[in-house]
C-alpha cells in the first residue's frame, strides 16, 4: 500500500480517525483468527472451562504479542507502524499494548463514549490506536461510531464505562458509523470519542487493537495510576517507557 496521501492526512487531523484498507490478506486475517482461536483454548483449558463458557465471560483479552508470533508480527507490520508514525507525526513508534475486543453474537453490550487518553499515563496525547477488523464490522454487529472532529476540543475527564451517557444534543446527528470489512484498518486518535453498540448480527465481531504512541513520549502515572500496564513500567515518571515491554516497532523509513 502507498504512503498516506495529503488528503488521508488532512481528513484524520480533521475528523480524529481514518479508514485505512484493506491492510491485512485475507490469509493474514485467517491466521489471526486462528491465533486467537488456539490462545482461546488454551487459557479456557488452564481455568478447566470450555472456550464458548471462557468467551461469554472474558471479552478483552491484552498484551497478546507476547503470546503468539501471529500477534508480534502484526504488531511491527512495517506498513502500519510507518502510518502510525505518520498520522502522530513522529519518527518511530513504541508500543503501549495491544488487545483484542470480542463482541460475540447476543452476548455484548456497548461501549459507552469515551476517549482513550484520560485513561493512559502518557506525558501528551502523542499516540493512537489501529482498530483492525478480523470480521466485518457492520453497524448490526457493533462497529466503531466516532463524533468526527471533537478530538480537537481537547481532553475531558475519564468516563465512568458503567454509568456515564454521553450526551451530544444538537450534534447527535453528526455520528458517524464506520463499518469496514475484516481486514481493514482504523487509525484513531486518543482524544477522539467513540463508541460501539452491541451486536445484534448473528456472527462474531472480532477485532485487534494496536496502540502505538510517539518513541519519545515519556511516562506520567500521575496522569492515569491506575493503568493495567502500569504494572510493566520499570522507568522513572517522566523518563521513557522501558524497551523490554513497551518496544519501539517500527516508523517512518
Amino acid at each position: 500500500m502507498p504512503p498516506l496521501s495529503t488528503a488521508q492526512l488532512d481528513f484524520y487531523w480533521e475528523q480524529g480517525y481514518l479508514v485505512v484498507g484493506p491492510l491485512l490478506s485475507p490469509e493474514r486475517v485467517d491466521r489471526l483468527r486462528r491465533a486467537l482461536d488456539s490462545l482461546w483454548e488454551r487459557w479456557a483449558g488452564e481455568l478447566g472451562v470450555t472456550p464458548e463458557a471462557y468467551c461469554r465471560v472474558v471479552s478483552q483479552w491484552t498484551n497478546l504479542w507476547e503470546s503468539d508470533p501471529a500477534f508480534a508480527e502484526q504488531l511491527r507490520h512495517p506498513e502500519c507502524t510507518a502510518m502510525a508514525a505518520e498520522l502522530i507525526g513522529c519518527e518511530r513508534v513504541r508500543v503501549f499494548h495491544d488487545h483484542v475486543i470480542s463482541k460475540p453474537p447476543g452476548l455484548s453490550g456497548a461501549v459507552p463514549w469515551h476517549q482513550d487518553y484520560p485513561y493512559w499515563p502518557l506525558k501528551a496525547p502523542r499516540a493512537l490506536s489501529l482498530w483492525l477488523a478480523l470480521d466485518d464490522a457492520t453497524p448490526e454487529s457493533g462497529c466503531m461510531h466516532f463524533m468526527p472532529g471533537a478530538h480537537r476540543e481537547g481532553e475531558c475527564p475519564a468516563v465512568d464505562f458503567l454509568n456515564d451517557r454521553k450526551e451530544w444534543g444538537a450534534r447527535l446527528e453528526r455520528i458517524r458509523p464506520v463499518p469496514v470489512p475484516a481486514g481493514w484498518g482504523i487509525f484513531h486518535n486518543c482524544l477522539s470519542w467513540h463508541t460501539t453498540p452491541a451486536n445484534t448480527s448473528a456472527g462474531p465481531r472480532r477485532a485487534y487493537i494496536s496502540i502505538y504512541m510517539d518513541a519519545h513520549v515519556a511516562y506520567a502515572p500521575g496522569h492515569s495510576g491506575w493503568h493495567p500496564m502500569n504494572a510493566r513500567v520499570t522507568a522513572e515518571p517522566g523518563e521513557l517507557f522501558n524497551d523490554d515491554k513497551f518496544p519501539i516497532v517500527g516508523g517512518v523509513a
